[in-house]
């Protein structure tokens, strides 16, 4: 079917009558359909089921198709299986990016990158050497200063890194982060900006569009060596540069099918059906040429499991619950499909009882990890629960935390109890090799079976209570410090928004609040999620600072000890 008739047809499906059938729940016959499933979500036709794609809406009649057939009504208010919003697609490099040096013309991606700091538009100028691109009063130094070839309209070519005699000083640290470096030649006059890296001291810029920054109103591209050594000649070279930046709002779908069983409460079952697409974000992948990424355990193993659980649930006498089943959009662009589900007002989120999250479920290894269940400390009755189900000897590691990077962090968040079903990560993780052939199938129906029985369990219990969990450590972290927030990752404006504060950390301990957006840490500004991190890198435990955060209108300025 194609999509553009699915809204309408979805318009009339209340007034089509449903059969309910009644499956099979062997072993072989639960095997068999998730490994069907499975092998048509996980296809090369579904071109990797990236949010906002033709592969995503393929998925999206495979699910929807699905959930007819099983007798699950649709879940939303307008009568739909669907829930849409809108998220910032990746930004990709329209067919007008140009750059020439003197009587020399440069390719796009292979000489130079326009960076995600850049405007688009085309400008002619004299290229001017800005060396570092530095201004630091305090300690008297300044890039800029005794620069006769300073003026504005012309070009300024920054070098990216910082003096190396100044590597650990904090008032340089700052200017790691290039929108510093931009905003100082702005500031200053500059056409446009070529940045380069002569001396190889520091890493070159992110070549890759989807790092969110705040765009300023001059082109800024990245030169490579080719550029470079053509610029450091000596001769004084006039520039022509286009940018071509299409920047655009996408939109992606949460699936959802409901089962009405008129009690009062609602259990959520659910796990994200999208994947990396052809690998242009947060790919593992290294190799020069796109591929399609699959996503077969990362997460059409999930996906199916959750379509599975609905066939199970539809024909199981436990009516003391109703039941949710979404497949969540856009997870792999940072939870955006989830967070956007809990701030809706789809569901009453104080009638939830608790949610179940199935994300990679299809490599159960026993020689590794086996199956971890995530979130055992968000209700006092889950370790018992989990010890209490059949699970015909899989081996089982519980994880008290909520988090974990998947969708049940953005219920855990608005204080639901949740379990996450995972078997881990392994060698084809985010790469075009995670496919098919390549999943226990026994082992993820076993999985199912037993998610199952731990539901089952609940259904005379009532709404089950919440508890907080001990947050995950800073052994996982990258950084010696954390602030202890959750980044909302869908913020597509200037800092970083606070998605959830964690209990006991210094956010909390300094007033933070969710919806703050902290624009500053110490003497390093936040522009994005990226220069968040980098700024946090620079701390280390028992350091005290500042945070400035903008919450409304107001701009108010925290006392933080890490």
């Amino acid at each position: 079917m194609k999509f553009q008739y699915i809204i309408l047809f979805l318009f009339f499906l209340p007034l089509i009558a449903r059969t309910q059938q009644v499956f099979d729940f062997s072993d072989t016959a639960v095997e068999r359909r998730i490994k069907k499933d499975i092998m048509i979500l996980a296809s090369d036709s579904l071109m990797g089921r990236e949010a906002g794609t033709e592969g995503e809406i393929k998925a999206i009649d495979y699910i929807v198709n699905s959930y007819e057939e099983i007798g699950i009504k649709p879940a939303f208010k307008d009568g739909s299986y669907l829930q849409s919003f809108t998220f910032m697609a990746t930004p990709t490099y329209g067919d007008s990016n140009f750059l020439k040096i003197g009587k020399k013309i440069f390719k796009l991606e292979k000489d130079f990158f326009p960076l995600p700091y850049s405007a688009n538009g085309s400008i002619s100028g004299e290229l001017v050497r800005v060396g570092y691109g530095i201004i630091i009063p305090e300690m008297n130094y300044d890039d800029y200063k005794n620069n006769p070839d300073i003026n504005k309209g012309k070009i300024f070519v920054i070098e990216t890194s910082i003096p190396r005699e100044h590597a650990s000083d904090s008032l340089f640290l700052k200017y790691v982060n290039l929108q510093k470096k931009v905003d100082t030649a702005v500031a200053k006059g500059a056409a446009g900006i070529i940045f380069i890296n002569s001396s190889r001291y520091s890493a070159d810029p992110s070549k890759y569009l989807g790092m969110r920054a705040f765009s300023v109103s001059i082109p800024v591209i990245f030169a490579d060596r080719a550029v470079c050594k053509q610029i450091l000649k000596g001769k004084k070279y006039n520039a022509d540069v286009k940018v071509n930046i299409i920047r655009k709002t996408n939109t992606a779908y949460n699936i959802a099918g409901y089962i009405d069983n008129n009690a009062l409460s609602t259990i959520v079952i659910g796990g994200h059906y999208d994947h990396l697409g052809y690998g242009k974000e947060n790919s593992m992948y290294t190799g020069n040429i796109p591929m399609i990424h699959n996503g077969a355990d990362d997460n059409a193993s999930g996906t199916a499991a959750v379509i599975e659980m609905a066939r199970y649930f539809i024909n199981s006498p436990k009516k003391n619950n109703n039941y949710l089943f979404i497949n969540f959009s856009a997870e792999e662009k940072g939870l955006i499909g989830s967070s956007y589900f809990v701030k809706s007002d789809e569901l009453d989120l104080t009638k939830i009882n608790y949610m179940v999250n199935i994300d990679m479920i299809g490599r159960y290894d026993t020689s590794k990890a086996g199956l971890d269940i995530i979130g055992s400390g968000t209700s006092l009755v889950w370790d018992t629960l989990i010890s209490l189900a059949p699970h015909q000897g899989l081996k089982v590691k519980k994880t008290k935390s909520g988090f974990d990077g998947s969708d049940q962090m953005s219920f855990y968040l608005k204080d639901i109890p949740v379990l996450f079903f995972f078997t881990g990560i392994h060698a084809d993780y985010h790469k075009p090799s995670d496919d098919a052939d390549k999943l226990n199938y026994s082992g993820e129906a076993e999985i199912i079976r037993y998610a199952e029985k731990i539901i089952e369990k609940t259904d005379t219990m009532g709404k089950i209570p919440f508890s907080k969990t001990v947050d995950p450590s800073s052994k996982r972290s990258f950084f010696s410090v954390t602030l202890g927030v959750v980044p909302d990752h869908s913020h597509d404006g200037k800092g970083m928004r606070i998605e959830g504060v964690l209990n006991d950390k210094p956010a909390i301990k300094a007033g933070l609040k969710t919806g703050d957006i902290v624009i500053k840490i110490g003497d390093y500004d936040v522009f994005e999620i990226m220069s968040y991190m980098k700024a946090l890198s620079k701390f280390k435990k028992g350091d005290k600072t500042t945070v400035v955060v903008k919450r409304g209108e107001e701009t108010l300025t925290k006392e933080i000890e890490f």
